[in-house]
């Protein structure tokens, strides 16, 4: 190659290590999710960097006389050599994080497999220092490959091949995105080293290559965050809206002329019959109301105890106007734990005002706080008059909507979910499913 060539070659990748280094430092980083991956794609934007600079001081030393430049393009070429192969490991991990990230789980077999083909690598790349069999220098300085130069391209082949599997057996995982940059990354360096051992050209096309791939993976990066920002703003002006109705309606529920009139008739009776139990009686209403304003006020989560402390106020005063009619249980077995306000306390008033309420006989409240393994759970159960559970997915903005508001926001707000089973005639089952993994929160994997 002739030196205007390798003057070009080397402006080539001088620029691209450049745009490697400042697209590497603008990705996001972070403990979320979302930014899992993008930590691994930025490792690999920074290790490209270094191929990149070894290989522009091997172009530029190669046939350089002196002792000094022979000493740096053999620095430049080891370096070039065993960066290429700490590469593909990064590029296994960043397959690892796409997967996870969109909910799949990674085999460690893969990494393992990606292991073993860079520590082959590198092993062989020093036992080569010695017996130059893989590329060598001549006295003038001048790089030439040496009889078993394919050594050096196998495992770079054997990590592709790696990486079509993967995306073949993940491809579920994948996004339509992720998949396009993940075809480029395949397609441009294994062209590049096709046409790089077919014509015996210099080994810095399969870095160009590896280059311009790593290159579209960061701008399809930045139109994939892009589109999440944009859904992310959506679902908040959702969320808003939401949040809106839902306070609307609890409070047009409760805190409304006729539920403070029955309240206050119950307490006027007690005055006569029990003065001591109806200034207990104030003292739950006053704490109700003024709990439940607070709650009310407030846009993000509430400790569960908070949120028991509510009911409770509220089932006392159910129980003093109904009476024997009203039966209530709680099993509070959890403490260590967060929710919406009021999302539980709904279900709570839903239960009675419109489950147990109904029934000539009354009926009974059961509440139970909970975990298992995965979840943290709140569980609201009345035998009342029940409904057809099949209503909840008819959207009409009119069947339930204080329940479709509650499951709304728990998905919103927790990454959590409504359950509800009701039957006509039999009473009406409802959890609140709390996940222990917050909503955006890496796992340990």
């Amino acid at each position: 190659m002739g030196q205007a060539g390798t003057m070009g070659i080397g402006a080539l990748e001088l620029w691209g290590a450049l745009f490697c280094l400042i697209a590497a430092f603008l990705i996001d980083r972070g403990k979320t999710v979302e930014h899992r991956e993008n930590v691994q794609l930025g490792y690999m934007l920074l290790v490209n960097t270094a191929i990149l600079v070894f290989d522009m001081f091997a172009i530029t030393y190669n046939g350089e006389p002196g002792k000094v430049s022979r000493t740096i393009l053999r620095l430049a070429n080891f370096g070039l050599y065993f960066t290429l192969y700490v590469l593909e490991i990064y590029f296994i991990y960043y397959l690892r994080a796409v997967v996870q990230n969109n909910g799949g789980k990674f085999s460690k077999v893969f990494i393992y497999c990606g292991y073993a083909i860079m520590t082959f690598s590198i092993v062989t790349l020093i036992f080569d220092q010695c017996k130059h069999v893989i590329y060598f220098f001549d006295m003038d300085n001048f790089y030439h490959r040496g009889v078993m130069y394919g050594l050096a391209l196998i495992p770079v082949f054997s990590c592709f091949a790696l990486i079509l599997v993967i995306t073949v057996y993940y491809r579920n995982y994948i996004t339509k995105l992720q998949k396009a940059s993940l075809l480029i990354y395949l397609s441009f360096p294994v062209f590049s080293a096709i046409f790089m051992v077919a014509s015996g050209e210099v080994s810095s096309l399969i870095n160009i290559g590896i280059t311009v791939s790593l290159i579209m993976m960061y701008m399809f990066y930045e139109i994939e965050k892009n589109q999440r920002m944009l859904k992310q703003a959506e679902e908040i002006i959702k969320q808003e809206q939401i949040n809106k109705e839902f306070k609307n309606t609890m409070l047009w529920t409760q805190i409304q002329p006729h539920f403070i009139y029955n309240n206050l008739n119950v307490i006027q009776f007690l005055c006569k019959k029990d003065p001591e139990l109806a200034a207990e009686a104030v003292t739950h209403l006053s704490a109700y109301l003024r709990s439940y304003i607070d709650a009310y006020d407030k846009d993000m989560c509430i400790p569960i105890e908070e949120e028991m402390d509510i009911i409770k106020h509220y089932l006392y005063m159910q129980k003093l106007r109904y009476g024997d009619k009203l039966s209530v249980s709680m099993e509070i077995g959890e403490h260590s734990f967060s929710v919406p306000p009021l999302a539980i306390e709904s279900l709570v008033e839903n239960a009675v005002r419109h489950g147990v309420a109904q029934k000539v006989e009354g009926g009974k409240v059961s509440i139970r706080i909970y975990e298992n393994v995965d979840e943290f759970l709140a569980e609201v159960v009345d035998n009342g008059v029940g409904f057809d559970s099949e209503e909840l997915k008819i959207e009409d903005g009119k069947n339930h909507v204080g329940l479709k508001n509650t499951d709304s926001r728990l998905k919103f707000m927790i990454d959590g979910y409504l359950e509800v089973k009701s039957k006509v005639g039999e009473g009406c089952r409802a959890i609140v499913h709390v996940p222990k993994r917050k909503k955006n929160e890496v796992s340990g994997s």
